[in-house]
């Protein structure tokens, strides 16, 4: 094989690279675990499977695939560990994977948010169409204003672009900023060293006010740019906090069907898309219609709420509790169907799979990306 026929090769960092961008961290929620689980961002990539959560058997069968990265929904590890016994879950699995060579990687909350992630997958299953967010995400982001002479603008600018401010629209605008002169002032006092104007009288100077954005993660390492980069000994700064509702992320999703139907059709559509068995319904009767659907994957009975008020006909969620179902009954609402967690959350998979063979593509790989093929609910109806 000559050398520009070789296959492209790619590690284990590539692809949570890749991940991470398109399903960013920043979205978890603040008590998750997304990320890298286990294992080493060097390692060569030979194989993906895509799972709804680490276990021995989804261990198993990316061994006999060879794959050597699990890409699940559900974190390995949701709380930090106090002792790690290698002979019980979830030490022994951490053990057997790592002994593989697997790596473990996961996006929880990060991808019941995001846009083409778990709750609009599962839209998509059932079809429903002119999606929005039944909670959307809500960011905390910081306006820095500063001044700085004209001549000094470009090295303090190129600074805090490298330090991440400037990122608007999930990273897809770079460099974002504003620039307006003025004239500012100041009376260095003695022992001051001013890069500018004379000691022990007022100076007026000819001045850029810059504002930029930066995200609350960044702020620390953006105001340390400043500092560096600016020519004043003291710069005056503003940190203005701000916070950005993004109407295409959050949790859960209400979008409409393409056709009105009865309850009883819906509930057959359920169980035939999500191949939910053991369907369980509160509420509604044989004259409820259903067009408008909100839904949200795994446990989201604290979105009954807001899905009422988006007038949803019926919400559609999993692991709802017996006091939550009196709730829906006394208080009237609309009926709520409980597909139950593994059912609404499984479409994650193929979102995932999807991902995977995006960065593929893009990358140029010969990339062998699986769906696990023996999940199953953890339980069985009698």
């Amino acid at each position: 094989m000559t050398a520009d026929k070789r296959p492209v090769q790619a590690t284990h960092g590539d692809l949570i690279a890749y991940l991470e961008e398109r399903i960013p961290l920043a979205l978890s929620e603040e008590w998750d675990n997304c990320g890298l689980q286990a294992g080493s961002r060097k390692t060569s990539l030979q194989g993906v499977l895509c799972a709804l959560e680490p276990s021995a058997a989804v261990l198993e069968e990316a061994r006999q695939r060879g794959a050597d990265f699990i890409f699940t929904h559900h974190p390995l590890f949701f709380k930090p560990l106090q002792r790690l016994d290698l002979d019980r879950f979830p030490g022994s699995l951490l053990r057997s994977a790592l002994a593989a060579g697997v790596t473990i990687y996961s996006a929880h909350t990060n991808f019941d948010k995001v846009a083409g992630g778990v709750n609009d997958e599962l839209a998509r299953r059932l079809g429903l169409c002119d999606c929005r967010p039944l909670a959307p995400y809500s960011r905390r982001l910081y306006k820095l204003v500063t001044f700085v002479p004209p001549e000094d603008l470009g090295p303090l600018e190129e600074a805090l672009f490298a330090a991440g401010a400037g990122r608007l629209g999930r990273g897809r605008y770079r460099e974002c900023a504003f620039r307006s002169p003025g004239r500012g002032s100041f009376f260095p006092e003695s022992g001051s060293r001013p890069s500018k104007g004379e000691i022990g009288r007022r100076n007026l100077v000819e001045e850029i006010r810059f504002e930029t954005v930066c995200e609350s993660p960044l702020v620390g390492r953006v105001v340390a740019a400043l500092h560096r980069a600016h020519p004043y000994e003291v710069p005056a700064y503003d940190l203005i906090p701000l916070v950005v509702e993004d109407e295409n992320q959050g949790l859960g999703r209400v979008g409409e069907l393409k056709a009105e139907m009865t309850l009883d059709a819906f509930v057959e559509l359920v169980r035939e898309k999500l191949g939910a068995s053991g369907l369980r319904l509160v509420g509604g009767g044989s004259r409820t219609r259903i067009r408008r659907v909100a839904l949200c994957g795994g446990s989201g009975f604290s979105f009954y709420r807001q899905a009422a008020a988006a007038g949803a006909d019926i919400y559609l969620t999993g692991d709802l509790k017996y006091h939550e179902a009196r709730e829906v009954l006394d208080g009237s609402g609309i009926p709520l169907l409980d597909a139950g967690h593994f059912a609404t959350e499984r479409p994650a998979v193929e979102a995932a799979a999807g991902l995977c063979r995006e960065f593929a593509t893009q990358a140029g790989l010969e990339l062998p990306v699986f769906t696990a093929a023996g999940e199953e609910e953890p339980w069985r109806s009698l």
